[in-house]
């Protein structure tokens, strides 16, 4: 898949761009519902599919003092959008000059004229526009006179809930990890760098991945988790435009430690991984890290034994994790 940041390179393929338009962030069920259509759509009609986003995010341009942290760093959402076999995604700086247009001149000036659109594909509640004046059926009436077919999606509902990026933050915010996952169609997941620490852990008999994450991605609350660890290799930044496949590596299933380690005086946060059974240097590396479930909260202790012995049940609850996850084919 290809990750272009200016319509000038968005490639000219087949019969013409069959175009969907979203934020993406976190490409949860409800997104992958309106991908999936859209690379089925292009392919039946000889056509390009093109996801149209927006990185920054609207919100961190129009109002950064409230703007939720991102699910997925821009590389994450193209890997994820490759995997569907999007062809395009155009990931539109966002800024004040985007932000002006009008909903009739982001139609005619951006999806007539430049991107040339044979078809149109919306989530029920997608806003364009000036002050996110235009919704999916404004879309649809701009749209209507010239002949471009607009296709509107229904909510996907997971656990009586419309999946939405701010029920999955919600989700992870409140350490619910397997309902993040529900929403998602995926355990939530984070990635860094495997730094060095301060080998605290490999005298206690348990040696940590020290993880570097990267900044400004939402964090579960502090504590204990049965997670996945998978090795990316070495760490890449992706400048468009660009070629985007999905990054795969050896998995490891971990307990992994996120928060200040009180029982040892730190202030700082670390993202700490013990990975089972596994011996070799980890340093320099990029990793992916998969939530799977919560085990506890982060607590100090009233001495070394008394962590230690945690950390020996952390371990069996989390083995026990792992196997019930490989049972259910995760």
């Amino acid at each position: 898949m290809e990750l272009v940041t200016r319509i000038a390179d968005v490639p000219v393929r087949g019969t013409g761009n069959i175009i969907a338009i979203g934020k993406w962030d976190g490409v949860h069920l409800a997104h992958q519902a309106i991908l999936q259509a859209l690379v089925a759509e292009a392919r039946r009609v000889g056509g390009q599919s093109v996801a149209i986003g927006f990185h920054p995010l609207p919100m961190q341009v129009l109002r950064p003092d409230v703007a939720p942290p991102m699910l997925q760093t821009l590389e994450e959402r193209a890997e994820a959008m490759a995997e569907l076999g999007v062809d395009v995604h155009l990931a539109l700086p966002f800024d004040k000059e985007l932000a002006d247009l009008t909903p009739e001149a982001f139609v005619h000036q951006v999806l007539v004229a430049q991107l040339r659109a044979q078809q149109v594909m919306v989530g029920f509640n997608n806003t364009f526009g000036r002050g996110g004046k235009g919704t999916a059926e404004t879309m649809r009436k701009l749209c209507a006179p010239l002949g471009i077919p607009v296709h509107i999606f229904h909510p996907v509902r997971v656990d009586g809930e419309n999946v939405s990026s701010t029920e999955v933050r919600f989700a992870v915010a409140k350490g619910r990890v397997q309902a993040a996952a529900r929403l998602l169609g995926r355990p939530y997941s984070l990635r860094g760098t495997v730094v060095h620490g301060d080998k605290r852990g490999r005298q206690l008999g348990f040696p940590t991945a020290n993880i570097r994450l990267d900044e400004g991605r939402l964090l579960p609350p502090h504590g204990v988790y049965t997670v996945r660890v998978t090795v990316l290799g070495e760490p890449r930044q992706v400048q468009p435009p660009a070629t985007v496949a999905p990054r795969t590596g050896p998995a490891h299933g971990a307990m992994l430690n996120l928060g200040v380690r009180p029982t040892v005086g730190g202030t700082e946060l670390r993202c700490e991984a013990h990975l089972f059974d596994f011996s070799g240097d980890l340093y320099g590396r990029e990793v992916q890290v998969e939530f799977l479930e919560y085990i506890r909260p982060e607590r100090a202790f009233p001495d070394l034994d008394a962590l230690v012995a945690q950390l020996q049940a952390d371990e069996r609850a989390a083995r026990e994790h792992l196997a019930r996850w490989q049972g259910a084919g995760g």
